[in-house]
């Protein structure tokens, strides 16, 4: 019977970010059908089987560009996806003449389970939290709150550290950017829909009351002889 073990985990983990990545190229070309589909049934008066023909054409044309926007996301994510926490949260990079302390004891860790050391790095905030990120061994970062710092001895310290590197060994912290980055094209995606309507229902008050204004100059000019 086969095993089932660290290794085997940290294979079905590379497999699981590979398949999400596949995914969201589908993912995307299901939404670009689906708008053009809501397009062709806003444009014009046609039959279901009219309107689904007439969007399949409008996706296989626009599905070269859809390709590329996916692939250019993925690439910006990749590339910048730690600064974008960073500005975010306001982490910024520690080094051992800073926090000599929290930086021997990361060390040392990645060293007995000989791992290359990802980039300390640290949020001043009264909280207790911590979190790993990354894609590949150029990118690895854990970052830590100065509040962890302040309270939890070496020891805790230590093992706070541990968890993180665990998550990064298996390959969790890959996994779960891949899914941020899909959650990211949904975001993007229903945000454009939001906006679309908001600028539908926005016209279409306009217009309701630019009626009602005109309404009572109607009337008045109808009473004149």
């Amino acid at each position: 019977m086969a095993s089932y073990g660290l290794y085997t985990y940290i294979q079905a983990n590379k497999r699981r970010s590979i398949a999400l990545l596949i995914g969201l190229f589908f993912l995307v070309y299901l939404l670009v059908y689906a708008g053009a589909l809501v397009g062709e049934a806003l444009t014009i008066d046609a039959p279901p089987d009219v309107l689904m023909r007439r969007a399949l054409l409008g996706a296989l044309y626009a599905a070269p560009w859809a390709t590329l926007g996916t692939a250019l996301w993925i690439l910006i994510a990749y590339k910048f996806h730690q600064a974008m926490i960073d500005a975010v949260t306001g982490g910024r990079e520690l080094t051992r003449n800073e926090a000599p302390r929290v930086y021997n004891l990361l060390e040392n860790l990645c060293i007995s389970r000989g791992i290359t050391m990802p980039k300390l790095k640290v949020i001043e905030d009264d909280n207790l939290n911590a979190f790993a990120t990354g894609m590949n061994e150029k990118q690895y970062a854990i970052t830590v709150t100065s509040g962890l710092i302040n309270a939890l001895d070496d020891a805790e310290i230590e093992s706070v550290l541990g968890h993180e590197l665990t998550h990064i060994r298996n390959g969790d912290v890959r996994l779960l950017v891949v899914a941020v980055i899909i959650a990211g094209v949904i975001s993007f995606v229903a945000e454009l829909v939001s906006g679309c309507w908001f600028r539908a229902d926005s016209a279409g008050a306009a217009a309701a009351a630019a009626a009602i204004a005109r309404a009572p100059v109607l009337r008045c000019s109808s009473r004149l002889p």
